[in-house]
């Protein structure tokens, strides 16, 4: 009645061995990714100190903010539902630019007397590269656990959190 050939393939008896195989493999570089993620991360300095080696910020503040930053979740914001920008700032581009546009001035007026946004444009590539250069270089020393500001970071912060605290 039928002309179709009824045919039954059977599965290797090998399949169990490479989906273990793979499932070892692939947890195996997980976990060793996962460790080295912790033993690999930047380290949290007990104090930051300005260059005349007055306290800017401590560790104890750097842990609050991270607090914070934990309590809402925000790390998860762009990395796991991509909609990060919704519900909270990316707070490190922040910071960072916040600090090279305060640095920017701060070296603008040291070395010309005026603000970056008044200055000439050759004037601004040479303070760019100057502000490029600091913000690469690193003065963490493991000793003592301290990083160093050089005079324009340390100027930024200061002139960042007097703003924050004006607004509150």
């Amino acid at each position: 009645m039928s002309d179709r050939i009824e045919t039954t393939a059977s599965l290797s008896p090998w399949w169990r061995h490479a989906v273990v195989l793979v499932m070892v493999f692939g947890f195996t570089i997980l976990i060793w990714r996962s460790v080295e993620t912790y033993s690999d991360a930047p380290p949290i300095p007990t104090r930051v100190v300005g260059p005349a080696g007055e306290i800017v910020f401590t560790g104890e503040d750097i842990l609050a903010g991270q607090q914070v930053f934990l309590k809402y979740g925000l790390m998860e914001n762009g990395t796991i539902w991509g909609h990060g920008a919704y519900l909270g700032t990316d707070f490190s581009a922040e910071y960072l630019h916040r600090l090279s546009m305060g640095a920017a001035d701060a070296i603008g007026v040291q070395r010309y007397g005026r603000t970056y946004a008044s200055l000439y444009s050759v004037e601004r590539g040479a303070v760019d590269s100057q502000v490029r250069d600091s913000l690469r270089s690193n003065r963490y020393n493991s000793q003592n656990g301290a990083l160093q500001f050089g005079t324009a970071e340390a100027a930024s912060f200061k002139t960042y959190l007097l703003r924050r605290i004006s607004k509150e």
